[in-house]
């Protein structure tokens, strides 16, 4: 083998392996798109490998959202289930301080009257710039009296700080400690969930529906204001 023949070598043999990986990338893909098309119709909703963000949730302006800019992303199942529930689920991607994130979100009807916007997680993961949409929309940190002792660490933002801290009720809380690894944003009648860098797989998609549901019906539950 002459000096000349290396770099080809070397060449052909990265080639191979990045055709090997995206090869590896679309099976998987692939299985991804199956599972959750099966699903989908197990539940009586639409699938979509390939879908761009509705009007009515780009005008609700979540953080996860506007912080990401696309608005594009794959494998999309929307509609209602047998049972009456809506659900709007898909898997989003954006770059975070931590390089690139791609998580499954899950959106579902969540009215709660005088309630401004808000977000919420343990770890605080998203940072805005003089570039994102949010800051047309601001939220402000909740005081720390304005937090449940149990969860005055963790990172929460509202529009109008007043009109969450009375719904963050004992029960309420408990159900946030039980689900650490969430971030949880509402707005316009919209809550949304998703754990950060991580996909649901089809098999854990009813429970997560059913983990929503329940949070729902805590925010939703009377307060005192």
């Amino acid at each position: 083998m002459t000096a000349a023949m290396i770099p080809l070598l070397s060449l052909l043999v990265v080639t191979l392996i990045i055709g090997l990986l995206l090869l590896l990338m679309l099976v998987d893909r692939g299985r991804r798109g199956t599972a959750l098309m099966a699903l989908a119709g197990e539940l009586n909703l639409d699938y979509r490998p390939y879908a761009a963000v509705s009007n009515y949730i780009r005008k609700a302006h979540f953080l996860i959202l506007d912080v990401g800019q696309f608005r594009h992303f794959r494998h999309l199942l929307e509609g209602r289930t047998t049972d009456g529930t809506a659900i709007n689920l898909f898997d989003y991607s954006l770059v975070t301080p931590g390089g690139t994130s791609t998580q499954t979100l899950l959106l579902m009807p969540c009215p709660l009257a005088d309630t401004a916007k808000f977000c919420l997680s343990k770890q605080r993961w998203l940072q805005q710039d003089n570039f994102t949409e949010s800051l047309q929309h601001p939220m402000q940190p909740l005081r720390a009296e304005q937090k449940p002792m149990l969860i005055r660490r963790w990172q929460i933002f509202s529009a109008q700080p007043e009109t969450l801290w009375p719904r963050l009720t004992p029960e309420l809380t408990d159900w946030f400690l039980a689900h650490p690894h969430l971030h949880i944003e509402w707005s316009d009648g919209i809550l949304l969930l998703c754990r950060p860098g991580y996909l649901l797989e089809a098999e854990q998609i009813p429970d997560a529906v059913t983990h929503a549901q329940e949070c729902i019906r805590l925010l939703q539950q009377a307060v005192q204001f």
